[in-house]
């Protein structure tokens, strides 16, 4: 078969670089001949080089056009795309056009109806009611809504990244004999990239960070869905607990975002550390932590979120605080399987008797790491590889 494999994130982005080139190459080393469609940002000339020589090493064809901000962008990306996509067609038997995410829906359908190949929707988060929750472009992303019920039944399969987002798309769109097959499918985690910690002393001196401090880690980006204010109260809770510990933002934006929710919450500055990284760098700052929080804002538009963090933070052995309501977090984390916890609330209370329970460790790092294999890039690439197997023409 021949995967024609669409998104409009690119690789050389953090996403591309965690979420879509590990399992591109990881399925092409497989032996399934693959395509791969995206929008790349300008200036990453040096990325672009590095991933064409690792998509050529395994066979994979590499097609970029050029990102452009939404949201006349966006049409302007798709439309290149579409044209891209009809090119390849014509070069090449497609037999599975795979979608990443909702902007490249149409051109699949587009590519389905060109060729017959069969179509998998890579669902992802609830893409159009997070821009809705955003509060951006809303008429906008209420029109894209409005199609994600064609989507999901134009595909012949969809991938969602939680098993609640499954239940609400079969219970909002699902009531006739053609609707797809569904699968699930969590953001993973490279193990090998992500590792136990050798030694923390050299990135904990780098960073100023006493060998006794209880390191509090934040990874990822700073917004509104990230509920930095509620992170700086429990922050303030572990403080009570532990009153060396350190917050440490491992963030590629807002550091003086932090730094005024700090102040705002009656914290030191000297407490906190905010730095940025290079991919190859987080595990060692992860490994550098004792725990790590990650609180996102729970609503409709996050049922179908599974965040990348957490995987990564789990594969080093650094245990997990995280609040209910988010994708399948409320079953994944838990004392006794990843040394890991949801919090119910967010009162300085809940927040305190929490940290009391993951400080306690009764798992080990090796045991942290060992409960989340299933979030393993390996375990990932297995589950697609299945899907593109029951999508097969072949054996059809």
């Amino acid at each position: 078969m021949t995967v024609l494999y669409i998104s409009q994130d690119g690789i050389t982005d953090h996403i591309g670089q965690s979420q879509i080139a590990p399992y591109v190459l990881g399925l092409a080393a497989r032996g399934y001949d693959i395509h791969l469609l995206s929008a790349e940002k300008d200036g990453r000339e040096a990325l672009v080089a590095d991933y064409q020589a690792r998509f050529a090493s395994v066979g994979v064809r590499w097609t970029a056009i050029s990102y452009h901000k939404p949201l006349i962008g966006t049409l302007r990306d798709l439309a290149s795309m579409a044209r891209a996509a009809r090119r390849i067609c014509r070069a090449e038997r497609i037999t599975l056009v795979h979608c990443r995410s909702h902007p490249t829906m149409p051109v699949g359908i587009a590519v389905k109806h060109w060729t017959g190949a069969r179509l998998l929707f890579d669902f992802r988060d609830f893409w159009a009611d997070t821009g809705i929750a955003r509060g951006r472009f809303v008429p906008v992303f209420r029109g894209l809504k409005r199609l994600e019920r064609r989507f999901v039944l134009a595909a012949d399969h969809v991938n969602c990244l939680t098993e609640r987002a499954v239940t609400h798309l079969r219970r909002q769109y699902v009531g006739t004999a053609e609707a797809p097959t569904f699968s699930v499918v969590p953001c993973c985690a490279d193990f090998d990239l992500f590792r136990l910690p050798l030694n923390v002393g050299p990135i904990r001196s780098e960073l100023g960070i006493a060998h006794d401090a209880t390191v509090l880690l934040y990874l990822g980006s700073i917004g509104v869905e990230y509920l930095l204010d509620s992170m700086m109260t429990l922050f303030v809770q572990l403080r009570e607990l532990r009153p060396n510990a350190i917050f440490l933002f491992v963030v590629n934006n807002a550091a003086d975002t932090v730094y005024a929710a700090a102040t705002a919450a009656g914290l030191p500055r000297e407490a906190i550390r905010v730095t940025g990284a290079a991919r190859s760098r987080v595990p060692a700052l992860i490994g550098a932590s004792d725990l790590s929080v990650a609180f996102i804002r729970a609503d409709l538009s996050k049922i179908g979120c599974s965040p990348t963090k957490v995987g990564e933070t789990l594969a080093c052995g650094v245990p997990v605080v995280a609040n209910a309501g988010v994708g399948d977090l409320d079953t994944l984390l838990s004392p006794t399987v990843n040394g890991s916890l949801v919090l119910t609330d967010f009162a300085p209370a809940t927040m305190c008797a929490g940290l009391g329970q993951v400080l306690a460790r009764p798992l080990s790092s090796a045991e942290i790491r060992s409960s989340a294999l299933a979030l393993s890039l390996d375990s990932g690439i297995d589950a697609y590889a299945a899907i593109y197997e029951t999508l097969d023409v072949r054996g059809a």
